[in-house]
């Protein structure tokens, strides 16, 4: 109906218009047309209703179109999760969309007038103050964060960011709701401060427990050398006055000082391990294996133990600190294949993950992976092995390598061997 109407319109009012043309011309001027003149300005008044017909459909379905852009640009402009503003000169707003009066918490025709600051929270008004001064002086965009007042039970925090609008007379605000941010952010601040307390009271207990480690350890080698000594002097002086049993039980207690000895010279080296400052440099691994080994042979020459020890291994570490780990584990592989014939012992280097990683093999009786990450707990001990040990060294080990920023594990089954792997970073 309307369709038709606006068409209807435009006909008569080109009508009217060429009527009022033709009343303009004299009576004189208007000479009868020829039939074929009267079919040619039929024919050309068809063409041009024509035209106006597709000219009006053009028009409609441009003006639907823009219709239907402005409703979609409406809704995205009411319904974004950011808030928006236009304010003027005077901070006064002038439009803002449903999430901005939401965020205020007022209804949008009521905020139409009213300035923007008597939102913002007594606290934030010199920033908020600030942002427009820098606002209208520089013309970039500006932003900064502030606390509104909305009245609500809980602050709400915003980023408010402003751009000049092209005429100099408004600017475009958006404001973004960073309160849920806000409150995490003091939740984290609150969790590192209370870390860093726990930290330093952990770092003060260890500090305490070491210094009590190294002090007890110390002062237990003064009774033990006494007890030492006076073993020695027992079988010396005395040994023809002793029965076998009587000696039986000296040579018991001179074997458990040097036990005693050995796990007073462990656990400082454990204790020591956390407290020394690290000195990186390229150390190599192949000729430090080849020294501990060495040692070895020359504590028990008895022993036929056959050393493959690959070239050239280096790495990137303290060299006291590796020298430990090498101590430790090329000294687990020794002492744990000691009844078995045949013994080898490998140390190379292999790929893990696209990294180096250093190993320490040998064809033992090997163990079961069950409990594989206690092996590096202090004072734990494999079950069912004949071997004496004291716990610490495993221990020992990983303390350095995660000093070292890498990992060790052990591969191992009952039967087939162990190796111990670690990495460093």
């Amino acid at each position: 109906m309307d369709k038709d109407k606006s068409q209807f319109q435009a006909e008569s009012e080109l009508r009217r218009r060429a009527l009022d043309r033709l009343a303009q011309q004299p009576l004189e001027a208007r000479s009868p047309l020829t039939e074929h003149e009267r079919l040619k300005l039929h024919h050309e008044l068809q063409v041009h209703r024509l035209e106006l017909e597709m000219q009006n459909a053009e028009l409609r379905r441009a003006r639907d179109d823009m219709e239907k852009a402005l409703e979609m640009y409406t809704d995205l402009y009411d319904f974004a999760p950011v808030g928006y503003f236009t304010l003027g000169n005077n901070r006064e707003i002038l439009a803002a969309n449903l999430t901005g009066a939401n965020l205020l918490g007022a209804e949008r025709s009521m905020l139409i007038g009213r300035r923007f600051d008597l939102f913002v929270a007594d606290e934030s008004q010199p920033k908020f103050h600030a942002l427009f001064g820098r606002l209208f002086e520089s013309r970039d965009k500006e932003s900064c964060e502030v606390m509104l007042a909305t009245g609500g039970n809980f602050p709400l925090f915003a980023q408010i960011e402003a751009v000049m609008f092209g005429s100099g007379q408004e600017c475009r605000v958006a404001v973004i709701d960073i309160t849920e941010r806000k409150q995490l952010e003091m939740k984290i601040e609150a969790m590192n401060f209370d870390l860093s307390a726990k930290a330093s009271d952990l770092a003060a207990a260890n500090s305490e427990l070491e210094a009590f480690n190294y002090t007890v350890s110390h002062d237990l080698r003064r009774p033990l050398a006494i007890i030492h000594g006076y073993c020695q002097v027992l079988q010396g002086l005395c040994s023809n006055q002793l029965d076998e049993q009587s000696k039986e039980f000296i040579r018991e207690i001179y074997d458990g000082t040097l036990r005693m000895n050995r796990l007073i010279t462990a656990l400082l080296t454990f204790s020591r391990v956390t407290r020394d400052e690290m000195h990186r440099k390229t150390v190599d691994l192949s000729v430090m294996a080849k020294t501990v080994a060495a040692e070895l042979e020359k504590g028990d020459p008895e022993r036929r133990v056959t050393f493959r020890i690959a070239k050239k291994i280096s790495a990137d570490g303290d060299a006291g600190l590796l020298c430990i780990v090498l101590e430790n584990l090329i000294g687990n592989a020794w002492k744990f294949t000691g009844n078995r014939k045949g013994t080898v012992i490998e140390v190379g280097m292999t790929e893990c993950d696209g990294k180096p990683a250093y190993f320490v093999r040998d064809n033992g009786p090997g163990f079961d992976l069950t409990d594989a990450e206690k092996l590096f707990a202090p004072f734990h001990r494999l079950h069912g092995t004949e071997v004496d040990g004291h716990g610490i060294g495993l221990a020992t080990v990983d303390r350095i390598i995660r000093r070292h920023g890498g990992r060790v594990w052990a591969e191992s089954e009952p039967g087939k061997g162990a190796a111990f792997m670690f990495t460093l970073e």
